[in-house]
């Protein structure tokens, strides 16, 4: 995997319902923006993000999120124009999925209730896998609770693999391989 990963330029996205977002690296500068999406999200969808119930994003974690690894974790926004600067509307990330496995990454979308099912989660997931297999890694998973139907099917779309993560538990994994990035083109020759 590569030490130092290409910085990432940001785009603009124009979803299917006309909105935009600028889809870009995360930075130290958006913990307020990622704390006030994280406030803004509903019970229900933080159990489905976090797999678990949680009333408050710790400052550790806030932490973490703003500063991920290079060349071993990556985390995108999805940002609008909003009061005193920007909205958060989306966020994924991957980060690597175990100390001593350089090769499979594990992911996770956030997605603003208003913004959902007008295709910026495929986006951040698309996203997201093209800069995983640029950055090295030769797979990527994660885990989805068993009743996330739409997270499900958008994995499914995007080709990952569903299997079960253990026998009792109410998430399933998703697994998807990563094809090598394409060499890079060769150099041309000055002309002398």
């Amino acid at each position: 995997m590569a030490s130092k990963p290409a910085p990432y330029r940001p785009r603009r996205l124009v979803l299917r319902d006309g909105r935009e977002v600028t889809l870009r690296a995360i930075t130290e500068s958006d913990a307020p923006a990622i704390q006030r999406a994280f406030d803004r999200l509903s019970a229900d969808s933080r159990y489905q993000r976090f797999l678990h119930h949680k009333k408050q994003l710790s400052p550790a974690a806030l932490e973490r999120g703003v500063h991920p690894l290079p060349g071993q974790a990556f985390a995108f926004v999805a940002t609008v124009p909003g009061p005193g600067g920007i909205d958060i509307v989306g966020a994924a990330q991957y980060v690597r999925a175990a100390e001593d496995d350089a090769t499979t990454c594990e992911f996770a979308i956030t997605v603003a209730e208003d913004w959902r099912g007008i295709g910026l989660a495929r986006q951040l997931l698309a996203s997201l896998l093209r800069r995983a297999r640029r950055d090295g890694y030769a797979a990527m998973e994660g885990l989805v609770l068993a009743e996330n139907a739409p997270m499900l099917a958008l994995a499914r779309k995007l080709k990952f693999v569903v299997e079960p993560s253990s026998p009792d538990s109410s998430a399933v994994r998703v697994l998807r391989m990563l094809a090598p990035p394409p060499p890079p083109a060769p150099a041309a020759r000055a002309q002398t």
